[in-house]
């Protein structure tokens, strides 16, 4: 089985999955900003939840893979530690110690959104608020140790998804602070 394991093309596979990965985070975060918007309503909004989830999950699941498979590449392979333990990596060891970081705080968001219903809501949302530091971090990880990062595509990938996450929060900020007024206004 390790012969097998050690034979796949565990670099393009690490390469591919963190930045599946990534896009993915990205997805995840962007459309849990547009959930949040008062324009969706009904089953719109109950099908870009399920969207949401479903692309974060899925993010989450093809990080994890991008970190494991790290222990048994040949080029430069990782020990558990290294991977657990941020900033313990000996190869830049910043870079991969936020990524393990982006890590666990997907972990952490998925987990408590799981056990939602059981904790106080503005718990909950300080900690899901979390989620934009998060994808800062995956960002900053993929960035400082993606060895596709100079590649035009890939840099522009980052560009443009960085990009468009300011623009939704603007917004966001914007449609959270008009719905704050009106929720204001309303109780009197």
């Amino acid at each position: 089985m390790v012969a097998f394991l050690t034979s796949l093309p565990t670099w393009e596979l690490i390469r591919f999955l963190g930045l599946l990965a990534y896009l993915l985070l990205f997805a995840g975060v962007s459309l849990g900003m547009l959930y949040s918007m008062p324009v969706w309503k009904g089953k719109g909004k109950a099908a870009l939840y399920k969207c949401h989830s479903t692309v974060t999950v899925a993010g989450t699941f093809c990080g994890i893979l991008h970190a494991m498979i790290l222990v048994i590449d040949t080029y430069m392979p990782f020990s558990w530690l290294e991977i657990l333990i941020p900033f313990r990596a000996a190869y830049k060891p910043l870079w991969n110690g936020i990524g393990t970081l982006a890590a666990y705080g997907t972990l952490i968001l998925i987990l408590t959104t799981d056990l939602r219903n059981r904790m106080p809501h503005k718990l909950w949302r300080m900690i899901h608020i979390g989620s934009y530091p998060v994808f800062l971090a995956a960002l900053i990880h993929g960035l400082g140790v993606g060895s596709d990062t100079k590649h035009p595509a890939v840099y522009l990938m980052y560009v443009l998804s960085f990009g468009i996450m300011v623009l939704l929060l603007i917004v966001r900020l914007f449609f959270g602070r008009k719905r704050d007024r009106a929720y204001l206004a309303h109780r009197g």
